[in-house]
């Protein structure tokens, strides 16, 4: 999922609408369970059953929104009693089993309107971006490179090794450079005056 700064407007409000529907569910559950202590297992009434089964379908989708907006969706748990282990708990991912944690469920709350804030922050940047030619051929040049390392990946090399290394950026950046070169020339040629460049590079060399 492309991160919250790659996306048009209209990938924006698609997410922003998730984000806020996730989190009426989110609340529509946790109104009702009951617990009588942290320790012990949750009892969810049967409104809590069916809206648990539509938050499911809806997490993995939810979780990455959330990545995308580069928000923290983990919490460091420290044990109560001395032999636990202490961890980063995705509350998120985790949502059904805070109780376990002794997390409350604003956590989770408190993430989702994080990332949804971001999200409302940048819908302005969005919008300008939705209209910039260069955004669009950036989200290209991303397809292909992509695609390119799958292709990599297919004939034994580490896809993902490559990918997160300085060779993607290179590799981006020479097509890049090679898609605005073309589209100069391109512009010079419909214009006329590709012939007249040609002379003045050639008349640069000597």
């Amino acid at each position: 999922m492309n991160y919250y700064k790659r996306i048009p407007i209209w990938e924006n409000r698609k997410r922003v609408d998730f984000l806020v529907e996730f989190k009426k569910l989110v609340c529509d559950y946790f109104s009702n369970v009951s617990r009588t202590d942290w320790s012990l297992n949750i009892i969810e009434n049967e409104i809590a059953k069916q809206t648990r089964s539509k938050i499911n379908m809806k997490l993995q989708k939810a979780h990455s929104i959330i990545k995308a907006a580069g928000v923290n969706s983990s919490v460091f748990y420290t044990p109560p009693a001395i032999g636990g282990s202490a961890m980063n708990i995705d509350v998120i991912l985790n949502i059904f089993h805070l109780h376990l944690y002794r997390i409350e469920p604003q956590e989770a709350l408190d993430i989702i309107d994080r990332a949804i804030g971001i999200y409302k922050d940048d819908e302005k940047s969005s919008l300008f971006r939705t209209f910039n030619p260069f955004f669009w051929l950036s989200l290209v040049l991303d397809y292909i490179v992509t695609l390119l390392f799958k292709i990599l990946g297919k004939i034994g090399l580490n896809q993902e090794k490559i990918e997160t290394s300085i060779v993607r950026k290179v590799i981006k950046g020479i097509l890049y450079l090679i898609t605005i070169v073309v589209s100069f020339l391109t512009i010079l040629e419909k214009l006329g005056y590709l012939e007249a460049f040609k002379s003045l590079i050639k008349n640069l060399l000597k």
